[in-house]
Formats: C-alpha cells, structure tokens, sequence
C-alpha cells in the first residue's frame, strides 16, 4: 500500500475528530453543576474577610477541572454572577481544551445569584427565559426569584426537545412562617411546573428534561411537583450514582450532612426516544470549588423498531 499524501492524512484527521465529537454513534452529555457562588461577594479569603471579593482562583481551578472530568456538551449551572463571569469560565475551560460555542445568564429577580448554560458546537439551542412566574404567598405576590430558562436543543437525527433549568429557594429563610422556607420552595416548583406543561402538555409525547438544584430531597413537594399531577406523568428522576453507589450532591459542612439535592428529571416522552446513562463526578477535591458535584446524563438515540 502506497503513502498517503499528507492533505489527505489532515482531511482523514479533521473528520476523525468531527466524527469522534458529535459522530451518530456518540451520546449527547448534559450536565447540572451549581457553581457556588461564582460571583463577587464579601468573603474569607486565606483568613481575611474582603469585600466583593471574586471566587478564588483555586476554587475556580477545581471547578474547571470537575467540569474537565465530565466534558459535557451542553452544561446548566447555577450561582453564576453575571455574563463575564460566565464567559470568563468558558474562556478558562478553552484553554484547557474544552471549548463552548456559546453561553447565556438568564436575568431574574435574583440580581446576585443567577442560572445560565454553556454549550459545545455541533449542536442547536435556543434559550427561552421564563422570568415572569409569580405565585401567592402570604398574601404577596411573588416571582420565582430564579426564574426558568429553557433550552430548546436540537443534536444529531434526533427530534428537538428542551431542558429546564432550575434553581429553586433554599432553606436558609429569615421568615419564621416557613420554617427551612418550604411553602416558598413548594409554590417555586409548583409555578414552574405549571408553565412547563403550558408548554408541553402531554408529557409522553413531549420529550423535556428538568435538571438543576431543587434545593430538597426526592420525597418532597418540591420534588413531587415536577414527577406528577394527579394520575398525570410528567417526569422521572434519572438515577445517578458515584464510583461508591452513592447518589448525595451536595455536602452541608456545619451540619455534617450529605443530600441528593441536584437532578436530572426526564419526561416519558424523552425516556422513549432516548436511553440514559447517569453519573455523578466523584473527585476528593469537590469541595474545594463547590458544595456540590456535577451530575450529567448520556442521550443515546433507540433504535428504531
């Protein structure tokens, strides 16, 4: 057999690579990390308290390298500060050799602590903020401080579907009428729920995923509101687990305690065009750049009957 000649040996290479990234054989990845506070904030740094001070590099570091481990190709974060923030951990995880195409911060009530989204190229996705859903409580109107953002995706010969990107109240309230600020949890879920199925009303013909930090354990009514309404299926959690078999995300350090707290939620209607795989990033320096682990799902298209 002759040599190749070298173009040809590059032409070979270059669709290698396009086929290895996003070839038909391949699953598309998706992810849920809540960053902590990937923001300027007063805080201790090496023992001195600053104010709005950035998220330390090291804590960046152990970040990019979570991240790193799971390369996902589209990711849904959360305490992400602003849009040069995010763009600053796209440009990071570029020159460490996991670039996205794009990104988007969804601007919500909450000015300090937002949701957004990275994604890789080769795939579509449209971003919907959903920054209008209100709820009564205690007599007050009230917004979903977080909102919901959407992203319609379209990747490789399977049909469209969206992910939902939450993150909802967390315990820590001041308001002695909600203890652990559950009823505002409640109402949170109950409102996103409720325009998630505006959306798509028959959940399994609607292939849609919910994935992010729902701030309680999978019993709860938070939880619940997005499983089902009455004898209607809306979703289901996506079991994933570490190396160890164990399914907790997020560690409570002052109270010595380990909670399933971030998730992968996935319509009938997705379960049926897409199998999946679950995982949970398990590295012993998690928490040196969040309190929580990045959780991510493979979507591999069935095969057609």
């Amino acid at each position: 057999m002759g040599r190749l000649r070298p173009a040809l040996v590059l032409c070979l290479l270059v669709a290698a690579v396009a086929t290895h990234c996003r070839g038909e054989e391949e699953p598309l990845r998706i992810a849920t990390y809540n960053l902590r506070n990937y923001l300027l904030m007063d805080r201790q740094v090496d023992g001195r308290f600053r104010l709005e001070y950035p998220k330390p590099e090291a804590e960046k570091a152990v970040v990019r390298r979570t991240i790193l481990e799971a390369a996902p190709d589209l990711l849904a974060v959360q305490e992400i500060g602003t849009w040069d923030e995010l763009e600053e951990l796209r440009d990071d995880l570029e020159q460490e050799g996991l670039p996205y195409e794009s990104v988007f911060v969804l601007e919500a009530d909450d000015e300090t602590r937002r949701i957004g989204a990275l994604w890789r190229a080769g795939i579509e996705v449209e971003p919907i903020a959903h920054d209008d859903l209100s709820f009564s409580l205690f007599g007050d109107e009230m917004r979903v401080k977080r909102g919901m953002l959407e992203l319609r995706v379209r990747a490789g010969e399977g049909p469209p579907f969206s992910v939902f990107v939450l993150h909802l109240k967390s315990k820590y309230t001041t308001d002695r009428r909600d203890p652990q600020s559950t009823q505002r949890r409640t109402k949170e879920a109950h409102a996103a729920r409720e325009r998630i199925l505006e959306r798509f009303p028959d959940p399994s013909r609607s292939p849609f995923m919910i994935v992010g930090d729902l701030n309680d354990h999978r019993n709860s009514s938070p939880v619940r509101r997005f499983l089902v309404r009455g004898d209607l299926q809306i979703s289901q959690i996506l079991e994933a687990r570490d190396r160890s078999g164990l399914i907790w995300t997020h560690y409570y350090k002052k109270g010595g305690e380990y909670s399933l707290l971030d998730y992968m939620l996935a319509s009938p209607g997705l379960t049926s065009i897409y199998e999946t795989r679950s995982e949970i990033v398990d590295r012993a320096d998690y928490y040196e750049g969040s309190d929580h682990r990045l959780v991510w799902t493979d979507l591999s298209l069935r095969e057609a009957n």
